[in-house]
């Protein structure tokens, strides 16, 4: 990453099904749509790690924006970059830019036997030393 970032001391880690993982690499997903924002400053270096059958590190990309809005105003806004549904979306919120791919995804069985990793149910923070680590695998 050449890119200077805001916060130099974390990474974010971002658990996603694998098809928005996919979305976010191909560059078709431009907006993460999360019930629960991360405290994180931007430009945020964040690890795409993919759930499901995938359970890998996929890649990375950086976090450029967060931005908080009524659900019918994010819709409006993002809906179109957010790889969603109309019904996805309305399901997902019920009660409440460049990236990278990895040269191989890392297994989450690697990244156990390695460094102990459990992924996030959604998101998690991580040190820059985590990071490399983590990549490293």
């Amino acid at each position: 990453m050449t890119e200077r970032l805001v916060d130099p001391a974390r990474a974010l880690v971002l658990s996603l099904k694998p098809r928005f993982a996919e979305a976010i690499l191909a560059g078709t997903k431009a907006a993460e749509v999360r019930r629960v924002m991360p405290r994180i400053t931007v430009s945020t270096l964040a690890l795409l790690y993919a759930s499901g059958s995938a359970r890998a590190l996929v890649g990375t990309c950086v976090v450029r924006s967060v931005a908080r809005y009524p659900a019918d105003e994010l819709w409006r806004l993002h809906g179109a970059d957010t790889e969603l549904l109309r019904t996805e979306f309305d399901a997902y919120l019920q009660g409440r830019d460049s990236a990278e791919p990895l040269a191989a995804p890392i297994s989450l069985h690697t990244l156990r036997q390695a460094h102990g990793f459990r992924p996030p149910q959604s998101f998690a923070y991580v040190s820059h030393a985590q990071r490399r680590r983590l990549l490293a695998a």
